[in-house]
């Protein structure tokens, strides 16, 4: 498979890693063998299979960031010129802001997180080698609204109770990357480590905004990711002061799984300069390989 990089990050960034060897069983692929570099040690992989989550402190820094945080601000006004303020920004309590969707196929600066290893290999190391990105969202909190916080969810509710015996429950790994500083001014994040592994036990009613015993409160500089069960419960807090809080959601999935419906992917978006020269690794990550 040809390795797709990144410019947004130095691998000097992430010291501790390690390799992963799959065989991928598939007689009528010749059960390839892939290497996978995890941008992560065995214990943090530990960390995030048990607790549910794993954080990576002001990853991205400089330039990069910069580049992603003009990004996000140039695709947000022509959204907002386009769907106007009222479509644009959302007014629920649960999830207020503004939501952009497909955004490696609106920027190129998005388009370099499609390759983005810090991310994609701790992916690979807890999903298995074949992994797809289900969605490149972002959500914007702009100064003067008056719905900032979000309730407790988690971003994949599909379960049953009870548990039909068959049910094949949903694992993702979901990326938050802050671009902006993560604090008690600002809003900082809560999770509630562990709720991922009972799906049933921490089910929780819609709209809960309140303190939960066990949760933690993440306070992040800017350019930092929180890497995530899809099903971990979790809920940002109301921010003390007027400020952006500008975030995007990277979520990967088995290749198997299907895209996120939310949104409408353009027509003649960027992902298509990535499966022009027929890559492999491209067509998996975009959801168009990676099964039989």
């Amino acid at each position: 498979m040809t390795e797709m990089t990144s410019a947004l990050y130095m691998p000097d960034q992430i010291p501790e890693r390690h390799i992963i060897r799959y065989r991928i069983l598939n007689h009528q692929m010749g059960d390839p063998v892939r290497e996978v570099e995890v941008y992560a040690s065995p214990e943090e992989i530990q960390q995030l299979v048990e607790k549910g989550y794993l954080v990576r402190k002001g990853l991205i820094k400089g330039q990069a960031l910069e580049r992603l945080r003009n990004a996000l601000d140039e695709v947000t006004a022509i959204e907002m010129e386009r769907r106007g303020p009222g479509e644009a920004i959302k007014g629920s309590r649960q999830f207020g802001g503004i939501f952009l969707r497909h955004l490696a196929d609106k920027h190129p600066a998005f388009l370099e997180l499609v390759r983005f290893q810090p991310t994609l290999s701790v992916a690979r190391a807890v999903l298995g080698p074949l992994v797809q990105i289900r969605g490149m969202g972002s959500r914007i909190v702009l100064p003067g609204e008056t719905n900032r916080e979000t309730e407790w969810h988690q971003h994949q509710q599909v379960a049953s109770d009870p548990l039909a015996p068959w049910f094949v429950r949903p694992h993702g790994l979901d990326c938050l990357i802050y671009l902006d500083e993560i604090d008690e001014n600002n809003g900082p994040i809560c999770v509630l480590p562990g709720s991922h592994q009972d799906i049933l036990k921490a089910d929780l009613p819609p709209e809960v905004y309140d303190d939960l015993p066990g949760q933690v409160e993440l306070h992040l500089p800017a350019g930092s990711i929180v890497m995530m069960h899809c099903m971990l419960w979790h809920r940002a807090k109301p921010p003390k002061m007027e400020a952006k809080r500008r975030l995007i959601l990277l979520n990967y999935t088995p290749t198997w799984m299907k895209q996120a419906p939310y949104g409408v992917k353009p027509v003649d978006g960027l992902t298509q300069q990535l499966l022009q020269d027929g890559n492999e690794e491209a067509r998996e990550l975009l959801g168009l390989g990676g099964y039989t």
